[in-house]
């Protein structure tokens, strides 16, 4: 009889967990519609960083920014939206001697990237004239 409980509790156990699971491997991604926009930082345009954009439960779109200029593909609805700058920073050292490439060091407020409340929403037939204005720590 203990055997049987045994095997009757993981059985149970198992369809609740099957029915606890979100059921996202089988769920369509949400249509992509073309993006693009402007970021400036202090009036400029943000010489090098990215945008990411992002409808919760999808993948993020994260996209090159050059010269305060974006262009890319995004999900269709309402996005969160995330902006690092980057500039150069001090190389790795190792023994007074630089290891590797200097790492990249993203020099943009958190409140546009980690701690952001920023949006954007993105229309089916595309959104082109995104613009955000940002400020550096």
């Amino acid at each position: 009889m203990q055997n049987w409980m045994k095997s009757g509790s993981l059985l149970l156990m198992l369809v609740v967990i099957a029915g606890c699971s979100n059921g996202s491997a089988g769920k369509k991604p949400l249509p992509t519609a073309a993006v693009s926009g402007t970021v400036e930082l202090a009036g400029k345009p943000l010489e090098d960083g990215e945008i990411k954009l992002l409808v919760q439960g999808e993948s993020p779109s994260v996209i090159a920014i050059k010269a305060g200029k974006f262009s890319g593909n995004a999900s269709v609805g309402d996005n969160h939206v995330e902006i690092r700058g980057f500039r150069t920073g001090k190389p790795i050292m190792m023994n007074d001697t630089p290891v590797g490439e200097p790492i990249r060091e993203n020099y943009i407020a958190e409140q546009f990237n980690d701690r952001s409340t920023l949006k954007a929403k993105i229309e089916a037939k595309g959104t082109t004239d995104l613009k955000f204005e940002v400020e550096s720590k």
